[in-house]
This record gives C-alpha cells, sequence and structure tokens, in this order.
C-alpha cells in the first residue's frame, strides 16, 4: 500500500474514531487537546501580565491567547501531517542509499560477499519502505484525525467547558458578559477549523 494511502487512511480513521467515542483513544485525544489549550491558557496569562506592564491593550492580548488556544489542536494536527509527509519522504532517501551501500560492495568486497550485503541491503530496505507506513505515517495521521474530530464538535457544544472557555473570554472582552452565544462558537470554529483544514489538504489530496 502506498505512503499516502496509509496517511489517508489512518486520517480518516482518526476522525472515526473520535465521532465514534472509541474507549480511551477519543478520550486521549480530548486529553491532549485540552491541555493544549491550558499551556496557552497559563502563557496566556502570563503574557498578560507583561503586557500590561509594558502598556499592551488588555483586550487585545486576551483576544489573541483565546484564538491561539482553539487554534493550536489544529496546529498540532498540522505538524503531525507534515511530520508523515517528511517521513515518506524520508524513507525513500533511505532505501536508495541503503542500495547504493549494497552496490558499492563490489567494489571492495568478493562478488560472494557483496553479492549478500546487496540482497541484506535490498530487504531492509523494503522492510523500510514497507513497514514505514503502516507503523509511522498512520498512526502519526491518525492522531491528527482525533484531534481534528475531538476539538470541533466541543466548540459547537454550549456543554463543553474548556474549548468554550476561550469563547467565553473574548466574549467577555467584547462585550463584558462570559456568554457563549452559538453565532460567537461558529466564528471560533472556523478559525480553528483552518489548520484542521490544510492539514487534511496535505493528507487527503496533495
Amino acid at each position: 500500500m502506498k505512503g499516502r494511502v496509509w496517511m489517508a487512511s489512518g486520517a480518516v480513521a482518526g476522525v472515526a474514531l473520535a465521532l465514534g467515542n472509541a474507549p480511551y483513544l477519543a478520550g486521549a485525544a480530548r486529553s491532549l487537546a485540552d491541555t493544549a489549550q491550558r499551556l496557552v491558557g497559563s502563557g496566556g496569562h502570563a503574557l498578560i501580565k507583561s503586557a500590561a506592564t509594558h502598556g499592551a491593550p488588555h483586550g487585545a492580548v486576551v483576544v489573541v491567547s483565546a484564538l491561539l488556544g482553539v487554534a493550536l489542536p489544529g496546529i498540532t494536527a498540522l505538524v503531525l501531517i507534515l511530520a508523515a509527509r517528511s517521513t515518506l519522504r524520508l524513507r525513500a532517501i533511505i532505501a536508495v542509499l541503503l542500495v547504493a551501500l549494497g552496490a558499492a560492495s563490489y567494489a571492495y568486497q568478493g562478488h560472494g560477499v557483496a553479492s549478500g550485503a546487496l540482497v541484506m541491503a535490498l530487504a531492509v530496505a523494503g522492510v523500510a519502505v514497507a513497514a514505514t507506513g503502516p507503523l509511522v505515517v498512520a498512526p502519526l495521521a491518525a492522531l491528527a484525525g482525533l484531534l481534528c474530530g475531538e476539538t470541533l464538535p466541543r466548540i459547537l457544544s454550549s456543554h463543553s467547558t474548556l474549548p468554550n472557555a476561550p469563547v467565553a473570554a473574548i466574549h467577555q472582552e467584547l462585550y463584558h458578559s462570559p456568554a457563549t452565544p452559538g453565532w460567537l462558537r461558529v466564528a471560533v470554529l472556523v478559525i480553528a477549523a483552518v489548520p484542521f483544514f490544510f492539514a487534511a489538504r496535505l493528507a487527503l489530496w496533495r
């Protein structure tokens, strides 16, 4: 199976597992997304204090921190897909180098020894090419899909406390009340979906 097929299959499987609320996996992805938001939130509080001492607008820093918090899971997914694509390129380079090294043995070793080295190099290169897809590319893409399936639907849900915290923070700064109206959740959802869109484009169409 081609590496790109493994990547697309992994991404689709990850989304399906998240939407199907698969035991452990969906929860782990949810925890990862929540941790990303908490990290940004902690950094945002420190940034707000630092910005206040330097005269930066408090409201602008809060809004930027909140938007970064909802976008970070998608950015993480995009990085995972980029890592999967890089792995596909790297495995081809490694395979070529191994075969070239095996072929170069004929210049320094006897015919029998060189033939054995070449066969071993071909075998290792074949394993590297064949195993990279299911063992590296597919899991990376699946984790990206899990993040997508766990993050975006929860932004629209009024019962999800942590994903709606940035929405409430933005509403607080704009309207001086910590509400989470539907239209603002949709607007934040669009922002959060942008890095996921580019990740999906790289995984499925390019």
